[in-house]
């Protein structure tokens, strides 16, 4: 091996082991980036026709939604982010302390950006939070909606979780932070999630601002969530057109596996398309 191949290999090895190129997950053909608030911005769109967001949870990413995009992107424009600090997307303020608000500013930006008067949303967990934000700082610019498993508050259950089953070391193994966000957003994450347990003021949706909604909404939650299903009932009882799905046995991925997954796609389209809403109103 001549000079020129070591020093090739070190340099080569260096930059593998940069602690944000380490892991991370790519860029995908549909992947595009946009400055929002200053944070930049990662999103992918597959699709034509009606404008569908799709929001993920606290410590995941984009790709959550693989197993739902072709089916969805058949009726809908989808367009799927990495809200800030997560995945692909950057957050320049890197405290422990994540406020969805904030994150609720942002999908309205890039809603403005994309040109997108009104759009229909699906988010879970931390994505339902975001969506309930939003729908309340400006009601008019969501059809519909589906939080899943969201929250209006973290309640003392949630809290309890979090303290004592997601300590940061423990979260970033578990939630794949190196291979999905990179070491160091990664970690960030995992501080951030634990925050949660002692953080106050966000979220902090009060049932009069949820009355302010507009859009059809379709609340989803499983009956076994560590997040307490009274939340749940709680929004629908808030929200003037909404309606409720429990999910049995759904924890707080009621949207996912085998069964839950078909069942969710087929329900979730019928709402999406009004078809719930012919004749009758809800409550």
């Amino acid at each position: 091996m001549n000079q020129n191949q070591i020093i090739f290999l070190f340099v080569l090895s260096a930059f593998l082991a940069h602690p944000i190129l380490k892991a991370q997950e790519p860029v995908s053909p549909n992947g595009k980036f946009t400055n929002v608030h200053g944070a930049k911005i990662y999103y992918e769109e597959y699709g034509e026709g009606e404008p569908l967001i799709l929001l993920h949870g606290f410590g995941r990413t984009a790709s959550d939604w693989q197993f739902f995009i072709p089916d969805l992107s058949k009726h809908y424009r989808v367009i799927a982010w990495d809200m800030r600090g997560h995945g692909r997307s950057t957050n320049p303020d890197t405290s422990v302390v994540f406020h969805h608000a904030v994150a609720a500013q942002d999908l309205l930006s890039l809603m403005d950006i994309l040109k997108i008067e009104k759009a229909k949303v699906i988010g879970h967990s931390s994505g339902g939070i975001i969506i309930l934000y939003a729908a309340t700082m400006q009601p008019e610019r969501f059809d519909a909606i589906v939080p899943i498993s969201a929250q209006m508050y973290f309640s003392s259950q949630t809290r309890e979780f979090i303290k004592e089953n997601a300590k940061p070391e423990s979260y970033y193994k578990f939630n794949d932070g190196e291979k999905l966000h990179g070491k160091l957003k990664g970690m960030l994450i995992a501080n951030q999630f634990y925050n949660f347990h002692k953080l106050k003021g966000d979220p902090a949706i009060t049932p009069d601002q949820l009355a302010t909604i507009k859009a059809r909404t379709l609340i989803i939650h499983g009956d076994n969530d560590f997040v307490p299903v009274a939340q749940a009932w709680e929004m629908f009882n808030s929200i003037p057109n909404a309606h409720l799905n429990i999910v049995p046995n759904g924890w707080h991925l009621p949207q996912n596996g085998p069964l839950n997954g078909a069942d969710f796609l087929r329900r979730t389209l019928e709402f999406l398309k009004g078809d719930w809403n012919e004749g009758f109103s809800p409550k």
